[in-house]
């Protein structure tokens, strides 16, 4: 549809993949505007239509032959990948990208036209000649292994059993995050691993985080290490202290990866003579009055604490809040949001700063532009989006919401 875009162009949502390599001028004349974009795909063809559309946040801009093959997720390479192809073939891939070790270097030269990742990139160090010039665009991590590494991708767990299991010592490389739930010898970590390489996460007690840092050396991938304070037990999974868990407690020091609510019926003394040490990841969630309680046992200084006032709100998925909510509660409530939280248009701004003592989000808010004065003046920790979606020039326009992939 062609004309004035302000009148008749659609608004479209988000955007995984704005797909632009075959389209025209017509059909970019007929987008008003787009929201974020997470990558958007032109050919040599189409790169001066991509300063056409008005978007929001734009991730990357990738060119890429018309044909180019799009893979969204990810996508592995293996010494049969190539078998069947009589032609080049050019990959986009939207996600990561590992090769195996086996595939051949000719594969690479005469399968592969060329490569463009949005993502990590994985691939034997033995092929890297091949590779290198098939490359056009990465944005994201570019790794390269040895053959005698040992590659997992994902998520590893490491205890005792695991490391005896080795024979010779190995070199591993973890595409993900790296677990010790327990302690293990430090003698069997240097014996078992011959260098280590994290590209994620590290979580380990404090006990191993020497030996593992020496293992790693200057090569780690610079992960992002979650120590576990030393004498500590590690909870992996959300944690409600209240008197029934406190008296069967098998320790006193916890860190937990997850969330810790001291229950509101939680007995002073009973917390006093049961908890020496807390730590969370996530956060600490208490009622005001067990505050000198608690608030010593934090162990550390990242450790988060939430101290509220009244019945405790809390948004762990898509919600809405509506009026009525407060017709059943006689105190004032603390919100906590991890989730989405919609509030009901017919709520007043006046009866949300009445009736709400803190709001902590963490989440996604969504509110009228009347009503967000008085959420913001009831904001505590406010490290999520509070958005207001007041109607605007556009609202009249045809509209799509949200879209993965977007082909123009």
């Amino acid at each position: 549809m062609e004309g004035n875009i302000e009148a008749t162009g659609r608004v479209i949502g988000n955007v995984g993949v704005l797909d632009l390599r075959k389209a025209t001028k017509e059909t970019v004349a007929t987008i008003a505007r787009v929201g974020n974009v997470g990558v958007m795909l032109v050919s040599p063809d189409t790169v001066a239509l991509a300063g056409s559309i008005k978007v929001g946040n734009l991730g990357a801009v990738i060119e890429a032959p018309a044909d180019a093959r799009l893979i969204n997720g990810q996508e592995v390479i293996g010494q049969d990948y190539f078998k069947d192809v009589t032609e080049p073939v050019d990959l986009v891939v939207n996600g990561s990208l590992y090769i195996e070790s086996e595939v051949p270097v000719d594969d690479i030269e005469k399968g592969l036209g060329s490569l463009a990742v949005n993502g990590e990139l994985t691939y034997p160090g033995n092929i890297a000649g091949a590779l290198q010039p098939k490359i056009r665009h990465v944005n994201g991590q570019t790794i390269p292994y040895a053959p005698g590494d040992r590659v997992v991708r994902g998520s590893l767990s490491v205890n005792e059993s695991f490391l005896r299991s080795i024979g010779d010592p190995i070199s591993l490389v973890v595409l993900g995050n790296l677990k010790l739930p327990e302690v293990v010898p430090n003698d069997l970590l240097s014996r078992s691993l011959a260098g280590l390489r994290v590209y994620g996460r590290v979580r380990c007690h404090e006990e191993n985080a020497e030996t593992l840092y020496s293992l790693m050396g200057d090569s780690a991938g610079q992960p992002r290490m979650r120590i576990v304070l030393a004498g500590f037990e590690l909870v992996e999974r959300p944690l409600v202290l209240d008197n029934a868990t406190l008296e069967s407690l098998s320790s006193s020091k916890l860190y937990c990866t997850d969330r810790i609510e001291v229950g509101p019926g939680a007995d002073e003394a009973l917390l006093d003579a049961r908890i020496e040490g807390l730590a969370s990841d996530d956060i600490v969630l208490c009622p005001a009055v067990l505050r000198h309680a608690v608030a010593p046992k934090l162990a550390t200084l990242g450790t988060r604490a939430v101290f509220y006032e009244g019945e405790l709100w809390k948004v762990d998925d898509d919600q809405e809040l509506v009026g009525s909510r407060f017709d059943f509660t006689q105190d004032k409530a603390t919100l906590v949001v991890n989730g989405s939280l919609t509030i009901d248009p017919s709520i007043e701004p006046r009866v949300l700063a009445d009736r709400l003592d803190k709001v902590h989000n963490f989440g996604y808010i969504e509110c009228t532009r009347e009503q967000m004065g008085a959420i913001q003046a009831r904001l505590g920790i406010s490290e999520g989006t509070l958005e207001h979606g007041a109607q605007s020039e556009d609202s009249d326009h045809v509209s799509v919401g949200n879209v993965g992939h977007l082909i123009l």
